[in-house]
């Protein structure tokens, strides 16, 4: 049983990130997503009878070209992995699998525990998931193991149970056509669906039970494999504690015109994952003082903050300051400068780059041109930049997205400059969400860097590299060339 969970974002989508995406499938799957017609009965009650109990139906989708054994892999990856439906359970430990071929046509009965993320608070679920087979199709019962309804939490439905299930659809192409449902058992009538929270729940489970029912279809793979670089037990661990000192005041309080529930969340994964890295290279180098660091495009100055708030020292760097610095404090050391990067040489232990535009190719040249001879970097690419600051177009093979591309660019230009890489797929709600660790490599002298070219490297970006104009500076352009054009129109009238 896997522990792993894939990313979810605030709005409860699954996130694939960009460099594992097949565009090809990619081009498929959209297409069918399309086709995502849903019937809700969520202010009405519609009842039909199953294995001889009365269910209320709650939504419906008929799907096209399906089979049996596409919606039996969604129910068997939903069973073994819970969280990836219900994002406040941390983990789910599978505690028997019994085999069944029963004359009720069970075809599976999974008991499993629910482990919630605020395990302090929020009490663990014990289910049963039962998948059988009925005359008209498929059904996957989710049975919760309690007394009265007062042991459900929060987080599971105020249910005696309920169903996903995959039936003969009575429109379309019978041959082809089948039909996706969701179905409840209820405590009382209508409390399912009382509240608008309830009713967002039951539409985005039909969703995604048809988006990744297609998904099978066409044979996805994951192509990614989360938690190389950080065990995601200690990662979640930092995660909520972080979360929990900070998450819900600087959401209240953020002063940015961007969505705090995005970049708040985001960075505090992000903090959490560095601060996890440093711990263990800490453990392995037995070394006793925290790193130093440098952000480099540090945006709003957020991530900056975490880690200075978690006894990192370091500062962070963009062309303009943002409103949200001056709530920091003037502990916080973050600085509005034009960085060119040829000539750009930190006294640090760690350069991080996330999201850091037309820097991000400089951060293994900058690292390795280091004086120290040992400085490492983490960088998250977004938008492809080479080094002349412009944005860059690749050549691709089939399938692979142009994302994929410019982290492979990244990774070949940390190499050459002598380091050794690794990758990591972050959890945090951005399809741009690979992280590059780069340590120096081992070689002939120990260090294995090769500054030589690195500043050959440098030497060429000079040439061409152009610093991108400051947002400012833009606004302040375009608003001179609108008062110049009103006041052309008024001149000619």
């Amino acid at each position: 049983m896997s522990n792993k969970i894939p990313v979810v974002s605030s709005l409860g989508e699954k996130q694939l990130g960009a460099e594992a995406t097949d565009t090809r499938i990619e081009a498929l799957r959209l297409a069918e997503f399309a086709k995502f017609k849903p019937d809700y009965y969520l202010d009405q009650v519609n009842e039909v009878e199953l294995a001889g109990q009365r269910w209320r139906i709650l939504a419906t989708a008929d799907i096209e070209n399906s089979e049996d054994a596409h919606f039996l892999n969604v129910i068997r990856n939903w069973t073994q992995e819970a969280e990836i439906v219900i994002p406040p359970v941390d983990r789910t430990e599978i505690v028997e699998i019994i085999d069944l071929e029963e004359s009720d046509g069970s075809i599976t009965r999974t008991r499993r525990r629910l482990v919630p993320k605020r395990v302090e608070k929020d009490k663990v679920v014990v289910e049963d998931v039962i998948v059988g087979r009925l005359s008209n199709g498929l059904c996957a019962r989710f049975v919760p193991c309690v007394q009265n309804a007062d042991d459900i939490p929060f987080y599971y439905p105020k249910v005696q149970e309920y169903a996903l299930g995959y039936f003969k659809s009575d429109t379309g192409d019978f041959s082809t056509s089948r039909q996706l449902a969701i179905l409840v058992c209820e405590l009382f009538p209508c409390s399912t669906t009382a509240t608008k929270k309830q009713k967002l729940v039951w539409r985005d489970l039909i969703k995604r039970l048809f988006k990744w029912t297609v998904t099978e279809r066409f044979g996805y793979q994951k192509r990614v494999e989360n938690d190389v670089v950080i065990c995601y037990e200690q990662y979640s661990t930092k995660y909520q504690e972080l979360k929990t000192k900070y998450a819900a005041y600087w959401v209240e309080n953020w002063s940015e015109k961007t969505d705090p529930k995005k970049f708040v969340y985001e960075d505090i994964g992000i903090a959490s994952w560095i601060i996890c890295l440093w711990e263990k290279d800490r453990k392995v180098s037995r070394d006793s003082s925290p790193p130093t660091f440098v952000d480099l495009g540090c945006g709003n100055g957020f991530l900056v903050y975490l880690l200075n708030k978690e006894g990192y020292s370091g500062y962070g760097v963009d062309q303009c300051s943002r409103k949200v610095w001056a709530r920091f404090g003037s502990d916080i050391d973050l600085r509005a400068e034009t960085i060119e990067p040829y000539m750009f040489e930190p006294n640090a232990d760690w350069i991080i780059g996330n999201h850091a535009d037309e820097l991000v190719p400089w951060i293994p040249i900058i690292s390795a041109r280091a004086t120290t001879n040992q400085m490492k970097f983490i960088a998250i690419p977004c938008c492809p930049h080479d080094l002349s600051g412009q944005k860059m177009a690749f050549p691709l093979s089939a399938g692979q997205s142009k994302y994929h591309a410019y982290v492979q660019y990244i990774c070949g230009l940390a190499v050459d400059c002598g380091f050794s890489v690794e990758k990591e797929f972050l959890r945090i709600p951005s399809t741009k969400n690979v992280a590059i660790v780069g340590r120096p490599g081992t070689g002939q002298n120990g260090s294995g860097l090769r500054p030589d070219v690195a500043t050959k490297l440098a030497m060429q970006g000079q040439k061409q590299f152009v610093p991108r104009v400051p947002d400012f500076v833009k606004n302040e352009i375009r608003l001179l060339k609108e008062q110049s054009r009103k006041g052309n129109s008024a001149e000619l009238s």
